[in-house]
């Protein structure tokens, strides 16, 4: 589902947790000489009260403009002054929702809880709590000893221990009170890969910046389903170190720590320890980081609880509603294929065709490997004359030998979408959807960033790869990827042409048919040449009447032979017109849309990735968003005013450029 109060938290909160996406969009702008502790703004959801005013501070102003407000003043018309204004409300949005977040939210958790996450970060490493201090614990802490040594976070681990220990939550405690110990891991371990990829960016800085003169063409990238979040690894956010033990990354990460002071993101006064990684996190950059990715978790959070309030639950509703449904469609479609065609090609998680006068649809997940242009050329010199059909099948599988499948996604790589460590880029769980293909399989040359001016004549920083490639796989080795990738196991054997497979369990299981599309996905996005079957529901429509006439005859015919063996099946074949395929059958249609009980509809409405599953989400989307916007709006527009909303506009005056 949509996470409506999630869109209304300003991208400043995200920006920061990938130091690399921001420097590679150029965003970064340099800005010296500035106050950065002024206040521009102060919000109090309490008015009057115990609440304590959460403060917006002229840091996080600028920050926001580097990271969207200058597209707003260099795309979209704005003056700088309306860019600031913009930023400045989505701020103070942004602590509307995470204060009313922490009102209601602190009843609902328990004391014996947060307790619990309590004692296991101090007993996994007491300087963690450092992380969630104050600014008055800062001010107090370190007026007696040097920012970011050990004995200073220690002191300040004890003061956050100390305010937290045995006491229930209330709504004006930090973030972290709220949340799972599985998502503070994770945003610290986020935060670490933030400090790799810096110092990765800075310590290949060079005195001569050539610019890339390769042409990339542009990838489609996943659209990923915002309800999937994959399990946290614990341990392995909990291992994931730093490491910072060159002198080229210390060179590296003081390269940045300076640069950062000249954006004035980091105060001068702050310092930090090459051998700590606490004592790195602890900057104000990658703690505000931290904070962030856990007051968007609380606000996640809230809006699963406001949801909660109104949720279409029960089962004979929900299955009257399906048959009410299931009666309009037979009116439609009894008697036209046509329409009933139609609706099944545009089949959705919130679309649904629920009644089938027919049998024999399916739909067919699609990879392509094209002929490289000189063996298509050879193939079609070869097979002229007197070529029987079988002659030529029989010659068009030889090309198979031919064939080259490469990694594809250089200019996911250009844009920024993955983590570079060790000349090696893996893609975000934004980009795929399990670890099997998350490494780019190619070469980098080199990263580099350099500084460019604007249009304003402005110093901007831009991040630039260099050799971008992808690796180049013969077809044995594709075979055997593939065949390890489509069903999980690194031991699987090569797919072998004309064969048909089947993943084991698939139809038994919704986490193995769940698992087993999504490396699909994977597959097909990294290798794919057949781009018109990315990011569909459930790939190709099958038709047993009209996809021989509307498809490739080897394709519609391995289609057929797919649907006839059931979802799960997959075939590798070659094509004359365009190379190597491979089509997986991920659903037949009359079984994924059917339910023939209230009892077998019942059975599936807990079932990730079933119709009735998809049937009840869309039903309670539509219920929940209405409420959930209402509620949203509301809250903006009842604190965002005198009394809970203060604005110092004198603070920021210096920053408008443009003349009154």
């Amino acid at each position: 589902m949509k996470k409506f109060l999630l869109k209304l938290m300003t991208v400043v909160m995200t920006v920061v947790i990938t130091t690399a996406s921001a420097v590679s969009c150029g965003l970064f702008e340099i800005n010296t000489d500035r106050d950065m502790k002024q206040v521009v703004a102060t919000v109090d959801i309490d008015k009057t009260g115990d609440g304590q005013a959460d403060k917006i501070y002229k840091r996080e102003l600028i920050s926001g403009y580097l990271s969207y407000g200058y597209q707003y003043v260099q795309s979209y018309g704005y003056t700088v002054s309306q860019a600031y204004e913009l930023i400045l409300d989505n701020l103070v949005n942004n602590e509307i929702i995470v204060q009313k977040a922490r009102h209601e939210m602190a009843s609902t958790v328990s004391a014996e809880d947060a307790q619990t996450v309590l004692d296991n970060l101090k007993a996994e490493n007491a300087q963690l709590l450092a992380l969630f201090a104050t600014e008055e614990d800062v001010a107090k802490v370190n007026s007696n000893l040097s920012f970011g040594g050990d004995k200073y976070l220690d002191a300040l681990a004890t003061v956050v221990y100390n305010r937290y220990n045995n006491k229930a939550v209330t709504k004006n405690d930090a973030a972290f009170r709220f949340v799972s110990e599985d998502v503070i891991f994770k945003a610290i371990s986020d935060a670490k890969d933030s400090v790799k990829s810096l110092v990765e960016s800075f310590s290949e800085e060079t005195e001569t910046h050539e610019h890339e003169h390769v042409s990339y063409t542009v990838r489609t990238t996943p659209t990923m389903s915002e309800d999937e979040e994959d399990e946290i690894d614990v341990e392995k956010c909990k291992a994931n170190k730093l490491n910072l033990s060159s002198s080229e990354s210390t060179n590296a990460l003081a390269d940045a720590y300076d640069r950062f002071i000249d954006l004035g993101l980091i105060d001068s006064g702050e310092k930090y320890v090459n051998n700590n990684d606490i004592s790195i996190l602890n900057l104000s950059y990658f703690k505000v980081a931290i904070t962030s990715a856990l007051e968007g978790e609380l606000v996640s959070n809230f809006e699963e609880y406001l949801r909660g309030q109104k949720q279409l639950t029960d089962a004979t509703a929900l299955y009257n509603l399906y048959n009410e449904k299931k009666e309009a469609q037979e009116a439609a479609y009894s008697g036209n294929i046509t329409s009933y065609e139609t609706e099944l090609g545009a089949v959705s998680d919130s679309s649904f065709v629920v009644y089938h006068p027919e049998t024999g649809y399916s739909y067919v997940s699609h990879i392509l490997v094209k002929y490289e242009d000189a063996d298509k050329a050879d193939l079609d010199e070869e097979v002229k004359g007197n070529f029987t059909k079988d002659q030529v099948n029989a010659k068009v599988d030889e090309y198979a030998s031919k064939i080259v499948a490469t990694d594809l996604r250089s200019s996911w790589v250009q844009a920024g979408y993955g983590v570079y460590a060790n000349g090696e880029v893996t893609f975000t769980d934004k980009y795929v959807y399990t670890d099997v293909l998350a490494k780019f399989d190619g070469t980098i040359e080199k990263m580099s960033y350099h500084a460019e001016e604007n249009a304003d004549g402005q110093e901007i920083l831009s991040i630039t790869y260099y050799g971008v490639k992808g690796n180049d796989l013969d077809f044995n080795q594709f075979s055997k990827l593939a065949s390890e990738v489509i069903n999980g196991d690194a031991n699987a054997e090569k797919l072998v042409l004309n064969t048909i497979y089947n993943v084991a369990n698939y139809n038994d299981d919704a986490d193995v048919k769940k698992g087993a599309k999504e490396r699909f996905e994977d597959l097909k996005f990294a290798y794919s040449e057949d781009e018109g079957n990315f990011n569909s529901y459930l790939g190709y429509l099958y038709s047993p009447y009209t996809s021989s006439t509307q498809y490739v005859k080897a394709f519609a015919k391995a289609s057929k032979e797919v649907t006839e063996q059931g979802a799960g099946s997959y075939k590798m074949f070659m094509s004359y017109e365009y190379g190597l395929h491979i089509v997986f059958c991920t659903e037949i249609a009359v079984d994924f849309f059917t339910y023939d009980s209230q009892d077998a509809f019942s059975a599936d409405l807990e079932v990730e990735g079933t119709a009735a599953y998809n049937f009840k989400k869309a039903n309670n989307d539509l219920l929940e968003s209405n409420y959930i916007s209402k509620l949203a709006n509301s809250y903006v527009t009842m604190y965002n005013g005198e009394g809970y909303v203060t604005k110092y506009e004198k603070a920021f005056s210096d920053l408008i450029t443009e003349e009154a």
